[in-house]
């Protein structure tokens, strides 16, 4: 790889590094999510860096076109971005499933609650029918 090329690769994944520590600091990203980001924009700072190193990593596993393993990397990165998806959504579905349960029954119990109160308004020693 030209080191032009090299260079703009690098300031590209930085820009990418940096926007991913800005939506933290501004806690528009949690840091869940922010862990794997970083960690594969990191990997993917230093691979122009070890250029042949990643191409003698790529002959040695029997990949014929070095970039192919490059790009290799990056899906792998991406599977494990969206896993941490799934799993979270899974998470989260279920807690939404639980809250919702338990809204419906705290509602019925405030309905519950009300008609009984009512009851009491309209049979109690308050009631106007009573004192006169």
């Amino acid at each position: 790889m030209e080191l032009r090329a090299r260079f703009f690769v690098i300031g590209l994944c930085l820009l990418g590094l940096l926007m991913v520590i800005n939506l933290v600091r501004t806690r528009r990203l949690k840091e869940e999510f922010a862990i794997l980001w970083l960690l594969i924009g990191v990997t993917l700072v230093l691979l122009p860096v070890f250029v042949d190193e990643v191409d003698a990593i790529a002959y040695a596993v029997g990949i014929e076109y070095p970039p192919a393993f490059v790009f290799l990397i990056a899906l792998l990165g991406i599977i494990f971005i969206l896993f941490q998806f799934s799993v979270s959504i899974s998470r989260y579905s279920e807690q939404i499933k639980v809250l919702s349960q338990e809204i419906a029954l705290l509602r019925e119990r405030l309905r519950q609650l009300e008609r009984q109160d009512s009851t009491i308004n309209a049979n109690g020693p308050g009631n106007k029918n009573d004192t006169e």
